[in-house]
């Protein structure tokens, strides 16, 4: 099973995709999608993950993930789950601080469109195959374990030391 993305670049600069599997950073001028109006298709395997470069802008990480799931996302208290729940299948868009959180079955390989806009957005065109959600993930996340908040609200790191004298 695969996942298909279609792109379209409207931007005024040349797109360029990489694969980013195993961690190794993408090197090379990678695949590119010319300017206004230029179409580019990114097809990634379960596991895989790939990096859409957008000049000025940020790069867009897209990762396969499989079976996996982002378990507070979904609807845990309900009788009957809805349908973006019982999907099999999932990858993650990760554009700055947002992310698209893309389930599908697990049957037939899943496609959906983007499109880079003038202004250099990531613009969601069309889902061909299963649902999103658009989700806004912590990009560090530090548990209260790690913290200790001081009387007028001010952070206070608490180091490794301190925590195995209590």
């Amino acid at each position: 099973m695969n996942i298909k993305i279609n792109l379209t670049n409207r931007y005024g600069y040349e797109l360029a995709v990489h694969p980013y599997n195993g961690g190794a950073f993408p090197e090379g001028q990678g695949e590119r999608i010319a300017q206004k109006e230029g179409k580019g298709v990114i097809t990634l395997a379960s596991g895989e993950n790939s990096i859409l470069i957008i000049p000025g802008m940020d790069s867009l990480l897209i990762q396969f993930m499989g079976n996996q799931r982002l378990e507070n996302i979904h609807e845990r208290f309900r009788d009957t789950p809805d349908e973006f729940d019982q999907y099999e299948q999932m990858a993650l868009l990760r554009y700055k601080t947002t992310e698209l959180y893309w389930r599908f079955p697990g049957d037939d390989d899943a496609a959906l469109e983007l499109s880079i806009n003038d202004i250099g957005t990531v613009c969601l065109d069309k889902v061909l195959t299963g649902e999103v959600r658009q989700v806004s993930l912590p990009e560090f996340f530090i548990p209260p374990v790690f913290c200790d908040h001081g009387p007028e609200g001010v952070v206070e790191a608490v180091s490794n030391s301190d925590q195995t004298e209590q």
